[in-house]
């Protein structure tokens, strides 16, 4: 009986990992659309899913085990080898922008100045690794001894570029988890900060399992989780608006209350936009969404620096929440300052207000939702009296 080589066992396994790894990928990639995230934060994350396939379809070289190194021309090898270097520092590249997607971008004149500092300083790792790689630089890296590739100290270098992005995503990652103001975020978070240990782990296995595919090994899991986690936050979180939806807040509320006292009240704000019915009557549905959109942006600024979430509750009714002190005094005022600077509406929203605070963890959250929505009722009746200067200038709009 003839004895099969270990290498001619192990290789029908080789191909299984990397077909089912690449097809998860392709998967994950179809399934990953902009209704799970803002559009950078999308993008980074299709660009890393990506990467991942491009280093898969280099590793296909263990396929043919040491014959890869002299069954193509040297210059087809060699691009292939790089590639396979740099499919793992774009994977890093795109996680870094996908963590830092929701950062806030510079506005005005800082947005001028600091825009080609800033470009360049994000870019830079990467440049110098495709330095390396793709011209003759890439002697420094490895070099091809027969049918063996030979690796050079400026390998090292490589990998701390890729760090470069991983500890900086891990910093921004850690940021965010400490502002996070619900269990979901901060679950999300948490699943950002251990990504590191993944490209960490992988480095040791390659260094034991160098002629195996051990980063395909551990990509699923990671990506699937992420994805997942892209998944629970389309969930919780409103469509159009992009704050959280009445499912989250109702969490978010039932958490605080539990903990809330007379030293740690909790504030809980309803609100809606007067007249929104004759905004889409008059200038269209279209300026209706408009108006919700800009609304929920000049919640989101105000509320940023602040122990507070907004959500919206249906229609054009928003709920806000939070520990804040100055919540129940200050948000009224802030956000009609917001909207006065906006320049998106030909108008300055009117919106009504009800505000409930609570002491005591024996309230439901159904009863503090009550009684602010009786503080709202009573507060939109008022405002309702003077009805016909605001629906007169919605016409002046229309005819312009």
């Amino acid at each position: 009986m003839t004895e099969i080589p270990i290498e001619a066992q192990i290789k029908p396994f080789i191909f299984l990992i990397l077909l089912i790894c690449f097809l998860s990928l392709n998967i994950i990639y179809a399934k990953t659309n902009e209704n799970l995230g803002n559009k950078r934060e999308i993008n980074a994350f299709k660009g890393m899913l990506v990467s991942f396939m491009i280093y898969v379809l280099e590793d296909s070289r263990l396929l043919i085990g040491d014959a890869f190194y002299t069954a193509l021309p040297r210059p087809i090898v060699l691009f292939i080898m790089s590639t396979g270097f740099a499919s793992m520092s774009f994977a890093c590249f795109f996680w870094f922008l996908h963590v830092s997607a929701n950062l806030s971008k510079p506005s005005g004149l800082s947005k001028i100045c600091s825009f080609d500092i800033r470009t360049i300083l994000i870019h830079l790792p990467l440049a110098l690794v495709l330095l390396l790689l793709y011209t003759p630089l890439y002697v420094c890296v490895y070099e091809l001894s027969g049918n063996t590739p030979v690796f050079k100290p400026m390998l090292s270098f490589i990998l701390l570029m890729d760090y470069i992005y991983l500890i900086s995503a891990t910093i921004i990652s850690i940021r965010n988890r400490i502002q996070a103001k619900t269990k979901h975020e901060k679950k999300k978070y948490n699943s950002q900060i251990i990504f590191i240990l993944f490209f960490t782990i992988n480095g040791i296995l390659i260094a034991f399992l160098l002629n195996l595919p051990a980063i395909e090994l551990c990509v699923i899991p990671v990506v699937l989780k992420l994805f997942v986690e892209l998944q629970d936050a389309q969930i919780y979180t409103d469509a159009l608006t992009k704050l959280y939806n009445r499912r989250r807040m109702t969490d978010f509320i039932n958490e605080e209350i539990a903990t809330c006292s007379e030293e740690h009240p909790l504030t809980i704000i309803m609100m809606d936009l007067d007249y929104f019915k004759s905004i889409n009557d008059i200038l269209g549905h279209e300026e209706g969404d408009k108006a919700l959109v800009a609304i929920s942006k000049a919640m989101r600024k105000i509320l940023l620096p602040r122990n507070a979430v907004a959500a919206r509750w249906g229609g054009d009714e928003f709920v806000i929440a939070g520990k804040d002190p100055a919540l129940s005094s200050e948000f009224r005022t802030l956000l009609s300052k917001t909207f006065e600077d906006n320049k998106i509406l030909g108008y300055t929203p009117s919106f009504s207000t009800g505000t409930y605070i609570c002491t005591s963890h024996a309230t439901t959250c159904t009863e503090a939702l009550a009684y602010a929505d009786s503080a709202l009722y009573k507060d939109k009746e008022e405002r309702h009296k003077t009805a016909g200067d605001f629906i007169q200038k919605l016409h002046e709009i229309k005819m312009k």
